[in-house]
């Protein structure tokens, strides 16, 4: 007999592109910050499902040090880790933690500053 299917998970909220930042330095050795697009490595493009940031989340980023701007859930993705960076529309994350399951993953987002060139 077969099994009942689960519905498939609905990504509708957007699309996150993510990035890796160029190991760019200044000529006394100190990191570039990333000003443009052409500053940063495409890594991959999600669609994402917005989830609400619980009380443990809140709790977990004051503990590892970051504050939670927004939490997504996303296809898993194997270049997705912590440090990269995430433009929705016009502003930039940074990419703090990322929960993983068999089949996609929960990243929580830092930041949200305007980026110029997104």
């Amino acid at each position: 007999m077969l099994k009942k299917s689960r519905p498939l998970p609905s990504y509708s909220d957007g699309v996150a592109a993510f990035y890796a930042e160029k190991q760019r330095t200044s000529s006394f050795a100190a990191k570039v910050n990333a000003a443009t697009l052409e500053d940063l490595e495409f890594l991959v493009k999600l669609c994402y499902a917005e989830s609400s940031v619980r009380a443990q989340d809140y709790e977990f980023a004051e503990q590892v040090g970051f504050n939670v701007s927004a939490k997504l859930r996303t296809h898993l993705h194997p270049a997705v880790k912590p440090g990269c960076k995430a433009v929705i529309g016009p502003n930039i994350y940074t990419v703090r933690h990322v929960d993983t399951s068999k089949t996609e993953m929960f990243v929580y987002l830092e930041g949200g500053a305007p980026f110029g060139n997104a």
